[in-house]
């Protein structure tokens, strides 16, 4: 008779678990994917990059990170510091931490804007 109950609890435990355990993982993955999707982030359309960048904001402050140099700019592009890709951190010009723990692969990119066709190149050099 112990070895019954022993079995069925045993069993249940089994069973608690794993519904638990496949529960919380579908919770975590409806929530991570609203997130990814960054239907809410609106990329301002005046914003100009040379190379494909990370775009990021913080209320109305916008910062762009360059790939290639790891340094941040703001919107209108004056440079205002640096990123750590160690800890994700954006650092002032004066050392001050703006944003800590960013992961560059969930960050919207700014594709840079390809100049039109009806641009024409003047040398102003005499």
């Amino acid at each position: 008779m112990r070895y019954q109950f022993l079995k069925l609890f045993l069993l249940a435990g089994i069973i608690i678990t794993a519904w638990n355990c496949s529960e919380s993982a579908a919770v975590q993955e409806s929530s991570s994917g609203t997130s990814k999707a960054g239907s809410d982030i609106q990329i301002p359309q005046n914003i100009v990059v040379r190379e494909p960048s990370y775009f990021y904001q913080i209320n109305t402050n916008i910062y762009i990170i360059a790939p290639s140099t790891m340094t941040v700019s703001d919107g209108s592009g004056s440079i205002i510091g640096t990123f750590n890709t160690s800890t994700g951190a954006i650092m002032s010009l004066s050392g001050d931490i703006i944003a800590i723990n960013l992961d560059l692969s969930k960050l919207p990119v700014v594709a840079p804007t390809k100049p039109s066709k009806n641009l024409i190149a003047v040398d102003l050099d005499i």
